[in-house]
């Protein structure tokens, strides 16, 4: 159902931060035979609140119960109050925008933010400033569990060692070491820093006369994690963590089962990937990594808990489009890009450009928050099969600035679901660019306390 058609009175507000200015979105329903001439008497009353950061909206014509306020993502200037004052914005007839086909009133204006807010964007330096769940985050006595039906994978009372599971012992500090994995480009800035990779066949002093130089160098990379030999492998104990996945080793997980599906002849039997499911609701977890040694576990199908010192849990669970939003703006910093194929498979799947990458809005529509919230605007097209965008005939242009995200059949399926929803959210004038769809996705913020 579409939230707006439940509330006579929809706002919704976005900050502009380079121009410094809130665009405010006002709109109401209206019967369908109405016109916009007959429409005209509808005069909305904008209220701005005494500090300037909330606004209330109500049409005395319309209902005794019309009004609604939400919480601007800015404090506007003194000048927005004088302005609503004076000018009163003009209605448009809306209608069939996006996945909705209900017909609205629809009013728009701007306003400027307060010269005293400082700087509107936030810089991010570090890329885990918007990813749910890093090692920071958690602590030995952290566990695991399954989103569906909370069958505890990890539990902090004992773990793995070489001879198989331990045993948990009352009173005893035991618990899991988590480990942030380096970003997926750690392999390019290492060829960066150090014009190629540490070879021990020839010299790497570029002068020296020394023919000992590159195996000195292959030792310091062997030191340093960054040689040929060295990679990323699941550790007993120890949950390796990155923006999608947790990486674990198979003997220290506990009610997971590796589902067995038939051989790809044109993969390794050693190289073939496996999907862990649930022991208990046959829920998808996570997948086989044979390279790495061990499974990954997909933040988007699992909930995780923080024990206290006192004992009280704490379980949580982040939504679908959170997480791949995460993984979204972590391909953006690294690769550059701002188009992606995202698909589950061979077939259909979204073109997905992520147009705003850092957007903060106000509206009334969302679950009744009346808190600003952090987000992504991204525009998206369906299409029926992906490899014709990847994988270009011959002799068709190649979208040079096009990446991939391929994301699990479930995960896929949410966050389709996702976008459909925040498309309905948006005011109707805002839900179509050109022949894209308009969505949002939330963003996780990290907050001073974790």
């Amino acid at each position: 159902m579409d939230r707006t058609e439940s509330t006579p009175v929809f706002l919704h507000a976005e900050l502009l931060p380079n121009i410094r200015q809130i665009t405010l979105y006002i709109s109401v329903p209206i019967s369908s035979d109405t016109t916009e001439e007959s429409s005209l008497h509808l005069d909305p009353k904008i209220t701005l609140s005494a500090s300037r950061r909330a606004i209330t909206v109500s049409f005395p014509g319309l209902s005794e119960d019309s009004a609604e306020t939400i919480k601007l993502p800015a404090r506007v200037s003194d000048t927005s109050r004088r302005m609503l004052d004076v000018a009163k914005p003009r209605g448009q007839l809306v209608g069939n925008g996006g996945l909705s086909h209900e017909k609205r009133m629809e009013f728009s204006l701007r306003m400027p933010v307060d010269t005293a807010e400082g700087p509107l964007v936030s810089r991010e330096e570090l890329t885990d400033g918007f990813v749910p769940w890093t090692a920071g985050d958690m602590s030995p006595r952290s566990e695991v569990r399954c989103r569906q039906c909370s069958t505890v994978f990890l539990s902090s009372g004992a773990h793995s060692s070489s001879g198989g599971k331990d045993t948990a012992i009352p009173g005893a500090k035991r618990g899991w070491v988590w480990k942030d994995l380096p970003s997926g480009n750690w392999a390019e800035m290492m060829d960066f820093w150090h014009c190629h990779k540490p070879d021990p066949r020839h010299s790497h002093d570029h002068g020296s006369d020394s023919g000992d130089v590159g195996i000195v160098d292959d030792q310091q990379s062997q030191i340093k994690g960054y040689g040929a030999a060295n990679q990323v492998v699941a550790i007993p104990g120890t949950v390796l963590v990155d923006v999608a996945t947790f990486l674990v080793a198979e003997m220290d997980c506990q009610g997971l089962i590796k589902v067995r599906i038939d051989q790809d002849p044109d993969t390794s039997s050693k190289l073939q990937q496996h999907p862990i499911e649930c022991g208990k609701c046959s829920s998808i977890i996570g997948t086989e990594d044979p390279v790495a040694q061990g499974w990954r576990l997909f933040k988007t199908h699992i909930s995780v808990v923080t024990k206290d010192e006192d004992g009280s849990l704490q379980w949580r669970a982040y939504p679908t489009e959170t997480i791949v939003a995460a993984q979204l703006l972590e391909l953006v910093e690294r690769e550059s890009a701002r188009r992606f194929v995202v698909h589950c498979g061979q077939g259909p799947g979204l073109l997905l450009w992520t147009f705003n990458p850092d957007l903060r809005y106000s509206s009334s529509g969302r679950d009744r928050s009346i808190a600003a919230q952090r987000a992504m605007k991204v525009l998206f097209q369906q299409i029926s099969d992906v490899d014709t965008l990847l994988y270009p005939e011959t002799g068709k242009a190649t979208p040079l600035a096009l990446d991939e995200l391929r994301l699990p059949t479930k995960t896929y399926t949410d966050l389709c679901a996702a976008l459909a929803k925040t498309n309905t959210m948006l005011p109707m004038s805002a839900r179509l660019f050109q022949d894209w769809t308009v969505g949002l996705l939330d963003r996780f913020e990290r907050t001073n306390s974790g």
